[in-house]
């Protein structure tokens, strides 16, 4: 199957040469790569929504069997200096109580042997749920939502930002231009399920 170069959604029929998608080619994203292990349906979007509504923990070892995979298909782990999980606004945190992105990010980041930061990149105002917006206006709702708290963590070095699930690509992309602002040399983003 043929992928858009960039984020990684699926291109109908093949293509022999980089491909960039219209929604790519319309608002670039700020990762410089972007995939997913599967797609958001079925029994994947119901392990996600028990993992992360019902704190269904046990299966985060198996989502992150997935990101393993999607990381050794798509990218060269040795090449990954830190995982960086999405983060949550503190009361989102408090309302959840675990942040599901830094679980499976932390999880990650020791199966492959690369440092965990959980620190350098913040959520510093509380946004809307993406669910019911459109492409432009999750990118709207996700504009100065991060910040860099540790930019000399990140500074010239290779980032790999995680997530559980990319639907449009809006909030990853706004983590990314806030790592590479503070110095990111490249930002490489991955998650469990493509919208």
């Amino acid at each position: 199957m043929s992928l858009c170069s960039v984020c990684g959604h699926p291109v109908e029929g093949g293509v022999a040469h980089a491909f960039v998608c219209g929604a790519c080619r319309e608002a670039r994203p700020a990762f410089d790569r972007a995939r997913a292990a599967g797609h958001f349906r079925g029994l994947l979007r119901d392990q996600i929504h028990q993992y992360k509504y019902a704190q269904a923990l046990w299966l985060k070892r198996d989502l992150a069997d997935l990101l393993c995979g999607c990381l050794s298909a798509h990218f060269d782990a040795a090449a990954v200096d830190a995982v960086v999980p999405v983060p949550l606004h503190p009361v989102r945190l408090r309302e959840r109580s675990f942040n599901q992105s830094a679980a499976l990010a932390q999880e990650l980041s020791r199966r492959i042997g690369r440092r965990f930061d959980g620190e350098s990149l913040v959520r510093v105002r509380k946004t809307q749920s993406q669910t019911l917006f459109d492409a432009a206006r999750r990118r709207l709702n996700t504009r100065g939502a991060f910040a860099v708290a540790r930019p000399e963590w990140v500074a010239q070095r290779r980032v790999l930002l995680v997530d559980d699930v990319m639907t449009t690509g809006a909030t990853l992309s706004e983590c990314a231009r806030m790592l590479k602002k503070a110095g990111a040399y490249t930002v490489w983003a991955v998650a469990v399920a493509r919208g």
